[in-house]
């Protein structure tokens, strides 16, 4: 295919050009007529100033025509482009004093780009928490999601609902007047939905009946909204309003289009049901949100009224729902349960059709939750490419000119062209070959709205001096602090020092920054705010920003310091200090003496008696390094944070080195922040009061050996490490220095303040106190290995049944205190989502208390390294489990190894178990044969996995029927079984039927009603294991199932389930 030609379904034909290569016919959204009579208000973006000129030399330009890129110039004055691709005169610009140049050198200039479904007011929580935020935190919010699109190369924004009414109004007009930063919007109210249809009731404006719906849009319009939303159908999430569901009537769908458009205002629809999108074809709703099930008759609908209606899938929602929403506690098990697998299947057949068919389908992805966080937007492009075989430029074009299109401004919007806004970015890397650098945001190197410069460095402009200091950008720093959220887990923020508030930050990808070194190792461009509200710093416990290794220490860096300490009569006799010294002094602070800003500094009574203060900046290092060079040194530095030395003076004298009287527990506070080096320019200022009486003030331009020559001697012999933390010495002052001696005493404040780090404070702690830093010790998470745990986020959700010991648990089904308990124990490879499907069609929710859980290292419990399972163990668990849920009595459903577990609990806790189920038990004692090929079966997964060492795929091959082969379904659910188990879960499972070879279960002892089902092609626990058993167990019976294997229930699920509702039906 010749360049610059794209062919896709229905876009088949090319259009010549002139003065351009090729161009393909008209995109679906350059057929759009919306009725004019529904144009938003026209709002203008002030404080560019129109004496403003910007010069790109050399870009490529990708223009969003359709056209290839080209190389040329840009010239933009104001808010305007005015030339493009040759610029006239533009040697007389480019040395023009007052023009700022900026060198393209060939990189991607393209416009802005767009979102059709933005919730600026969403803030990366659940939905149905939005509408406790009160509405001062939420504007916050809401402007920080905004500033977040802007950061992420977002101009247009096109806005699908807001959690409280006028949110979006009152930052979208902020934006306009220039009071804060952001895209353009077009703005949208809260919802509306009906009562009981709604999907969070906090963010929802309720209305019933034609009448009450026309009431809510008048009062939509009344707040200055430029679009409404109709929550037209359900969200599989909730799991009480179905996504195939339709809550709207006709009538009531007819009613709103025409109040909403009498009104001058546009309609946006929640519309993920067949007939909800049917409605908003046949009604005239412009835009609608999702359209998942659209069948053939919706599908012809859409394309009759293509040039009125949009479509805006929200792509991302779901495709990160489905596969990466498990590290926030929804699993892939889950979310296929639910229904969003098939959603996304069939969403993605759906879009391919509609895009073939000349429907107008835009990117917009639903941003605002924890898996689809702020930030993130650009993942929608790269979805149209690989999901729903757009061409790389059809989905740039849409994100541009298509939202251009949708903002009823396309001839001023989308495109780079003569007399359109410069909403502008510059790309350091080609789109067009690679989509996903539009997700990179350090590859963002400019970005422009409205003619101004929001983002851009100094060394972009080949002339900075010409810059007027009020348009040069200044780029803010984060006052990086550690602390604990509320379920003990460390985070990273940023510490506002005016007013005390904590912002939460996050990898730019959205996950949770967990500590300082992941910021040093992601770099400039990694952290971003997260979506939350800013909480009071005395909400939550701070942390020291780096405590899991050794201090590095300069002594007798401050000729001052020097001198008082010498005469002090506590420097060691042979100490022959001179107020020269030709090397730095070099010691550590153990890390264990490490404590953060505001805790209280344990006394040590009965250690010391002389407790001094050394108020010092630290520097952090960025990058390892070796012998480093002094001209280099800078090079290395990470950045700063402060230290209080505190320091035992009588020991640092009596063992006549540092280190025992610098190493005393609690010694070294650190922090509260730290700081990037490029944040703070010139001497370093250093202060210590102590009861707020100053005792030292000094600065950097004090020290003996510099910065850069510390760095190159700790360096020579030492290779320095990302994350060390360097304390530079500190300034005269200290207390021995003082005559008498001002030594800290229980109750002293100790405050150290240092330029742009605010200010470390610690208290000394009473004598009678305890040593907090054997408790941290003692609460240290232990180094051996507990597996799985990550799945849960650490264990969130989890029940405890025992102190340490936690268990995934899931109950369903009756409240009823009279309803009888069925108990579901999986087996090897699996998890209690195995039973899921089990549950419902068998129907046994609505008569029954349901419990299923995980086995050790299986779905989401944890696995301890060092714990050995057994047969014992597992019962152990479920004798623990029966405790924790207040069981006296229940049916125990087994499978496989949980059929073992069952006999073996059922036979030692009789008067427990009422009823036994087993599918396809294990032999009891385990035949010695098979002990080798578990044992070596272990071995091999804690090696190589489940996938590499081929034990997914063999079990796969082995444990299923010939007819279950045949069926791709059956075996991709057998091998998703597999492979999401832990390969420890799995080994120790091994393990556990391996040792049970010593364990003989007296089936004949088991009186309970027995039913046995059984695979007719089952080679693991075969027919003549199940006959056995039924020969055995006096009260028993055999169900067969026809042309199935081990994998009972994704072989023949209602098969099983009829046995199953056949035999308790039975008693």
């Amino acid at each position: 295919m010749a360049p610059g030609i794209l062919a896709n379904g229905f876009h088949d034909r090319t259009t010549p050009s002139s003065t351009l290569p090729t161009r393909r016919r008209p995109y679906p959204h350059e057929g759009l007529r919306f009725d004019p009579k529904l144009k938003p208000k026209s709002y203008r973006m002030t404080g560019t100033s129109p004496d403003s000129k910007i010069l790109f030399l050399d870009v490529n330009i990708l223009d969003s025509t359709g056209n290839d890129p080209y190389r040329g110039d840009v010239l933009i004055h104001g808010e305007r482009i005015v030339s493009v691709g040759s610029v006239p005169d533009v040697e007389g610009l480019r040395h023009d004093p007052k023009v700022r140049v900026v060198q393209g050198r060939g990189r991607t200039f393209m416009s802005g780009l767009g979102d059709a479904h933005t919730h600026w007011t969403w803030n990366n929580i659940a939905l149905e928490l939005l509408g406790d935020i009160g509405v001062e935190e939420h504007t916050l919010i809401t402007a920080r999601s905004a500033l977040c699109y802007l950061d992420s190369g977002y101009t247009m924004c096109y806005g699908a609902a807001s959690a409280k009414d006028r949110l979006d109004c009152v930052v979208r007009d902020a934006i306009n007047r220039g009071t804060l930063p952001g895209p353009r919007l077009l703005a949208n109210g809260r919802e509306i939905a009906k009562r009981e249809g709604e999907l969070a009731a906090g963010i929802t404006a309720f209305a019933e009946g034609p009448l009450e719906m026309r009431e809510v849009i008048r009062h939509h319009a009344k707040i200055g909204v430029d679009q409404i939303k109709l929550s037209m159908s359900g969200e599989a999430i909730t799991e009480t309003v179905s996504a195939e569901e339709c809550f709207f009537t006709d009538e009531e769908t007819a009613a709103c289009v025409d109040e909403a458009h009498r009104n001058g205002i546009r309609v946006c629809s929640h519309a993920r049901a067949r007939d909800s999108v049917i409605q908003c074809a046949r009604h005239g709703v412009d835009v609608i949100y999702h359209a998942s099930y659209t069948d053939e008759e919706g599908m012809q609908m859409l394309e009759k009224v293509k040039d009125r209606v949009v479509v805006a899938p929200a792509l991302n929602w779901l495709y990160a729902t489905v596969y990466e929403a498990e590290p926030f506690g929804y699993s892939m098990e889950k979310a296929e349960q639910v229904g969003y697998r098939r959603e996304l299947e069939t969403a993605i057949k759906a879009l391919k059709e509609m895009h073939k068919r000349g429907i107008t389908v835009l990117p917009g992805g639903d941003y605002g939750f924890a898996w689809c966080p702020h930030g993130t937007y650009a993942r929608d492009l790269e979805h149209f490419v690989k999901l729903l075989d757009f061409t790389p430029m059809e989905s740039i074009v849409a994100a541009t000119a298509g939202i251009a299109k949708l903002f009823m401004q396309e001839d001023e919007l989308g495109k780079i062209l003569p007399g359109y806004y410069a909403d502008c970015i510059l790309v350091d890397g080609d789109p067009l070959k690679d989509i996903a650098v539009l997700q990179d945001h350090s590859k963002l190197d400019v970005i422009m709205i409205n003619g101004r410069i929001h983002k851009a460095q100094p060394t972009e402009f080949l002339n900075t001096s010409a810059v007027p200091p009020s348009l040069q950008e200044k780029k803010s720093y984060f006052n990086f602090v550690a602390f604990e959220d509320d379920l003990g887990r460390s985070r990273i923020g940023h510490l506002d020092l005016g007013d005390s508030t904590i912002q939460p930050l996050t990898m730019a990808s959205g996950s949770p920054l967990a500590n300082l070194s992941q910021v040093i190792e992601l770099g400039d461009e990694g952290v971003v705010r997260a979506a939350e509200a800013p909480f009071p710093l005395s909400s939550v416990k701070l942390l020291p920003p780096l405590a899991d290794r050794d201090v590095l220490c300069i002594g007798e860096n401050y000729r001052k310091h020097i001198k008082e300490y010498r005469e002090s009569g506590f420097a060691a006799a042979d100490n022959k200090v001179t107020d020269s010294p030709q090397v730095p002094t070099v010691f550590t602070k153990r890390s264990t003496s490490i404590t953060a800003s505001g805790t209280d500094i344990y006394p040590h009574p009965g250690f010391t008696q002389t407790m001094d203060y050394e108020g010092e900046l630290g520097v952090i290092i960025g990058k390892a390094g070796f012998s480093i060079n002094e001209k280099d040194a800078m090079d290395y530095i990470w950045g700063y944070t402060i230290i209080n030395d505190l320091s035992a003076r009588e020991r640092q004298r009596d063992h006549r080195q540092y280190f025992m009287g610098k190493s005393p527990d609690t010694f070294c506070p650190m922090g509260p922040v730290a700081v990037e080096a490029a944040a703070l320019s010139g001497d370093i200022r250093v202060q210590t009061y102590v009861n707020g009486e100053k005792r030292q003030d000094g600065t950097t331009a004090d020290l003996i050996f510099s910065i850069p020559k510390l760095i190159e001697t700790v360096s020579s012999g030492i290779t320095l490490q990302p994350g060390d933390v360097i304390a530079t010495g500190t300034p005269h002052g200290v207390g021995v220095g003082h005559h008498p001696p001002k030594f800290l005493k229980p109750g002293d404040l100790v405050e150290v303040s240092v330029t742009g780090l605010g200010k470390l404070s610690n208290r000394i702690a009473d004598p009678g106190s305890k040593n907090p830093t054997i408790e941290r010790v003692l609460q240290k998470p232990s180094s051996i290995p507990t597996y799985n745990l990550d799945r849960t986020w650490g264990g969130v959700g989890l029940t405890k049944v025992a102190p340490d010991h936690y268990i995934n648990v899931r109950e369903l089904g009756s409240k009823s205190p009279d309803a009888e308990t069925i108990v579901f124990i999986h087996g090897l490879g699996a998890s209690l989502e195995y039973y899921s499907p089990l549950v419902q069609a068998a129907g046994l929710e609505s008569n029954y208390r349901i419990i299923l859980y995980d086995l050790e290292g299986h779905g989401a419990t944890p696995a301890r390294a060092s714990s050995t399972a057994t047969l014992q163990t597992f019962a152990r668990d479920l004798d623990l489990l029966f405790a924790a849920k207040s069981i006296t009595s229940a049916t125990l459903v087994g499978w496989s190894l949980g059929g073992l577990i069952a006999m073996f609990f059922a036979e030692k806790h009789p008067s427990r178990v009422t009823t036994l189920i087993l599918l396809g038990p294990g032999p009891t004692p385990f035949p010695e044969p098979a002990v080798e090929v578990f044992t070596k079966r272990a071995a091999l997964v804690r090696e190589k996995g489940m996938e590499a060492s081929g034990v997914a795929n063999a079990v796969t091959t082995a444990a299923t029927s010939g007819a279950t082969k045949s069926r791709p379904l059956a075996i991709s659910a057998v091998r998703q079984s597999l492979l999401s188990t832990h390969p420890e879960g799995y080994a120790k499972g091994c393990i556990a039927l391996a040792r049970s070879r010593g364990t003989v279960i007296t089936v004949e002892n088991l009186r309970m009603p027995t039913l046995i089902v059984a695979g007719q092609e089952d080679a693991i626990s075969p027919v003549k294991l199940a006959q056995g058993y039924r020969s055995k167990i006096p009260n028993s019976q055999v169900e067969l199932l026809k042309d199935v294997g081990h994998w009972h229930v994704f072989e023949d699920l209602e098969g099983t389930a009829e046995a199953i509702n056949r035999f308790l039906g039975r008693l």
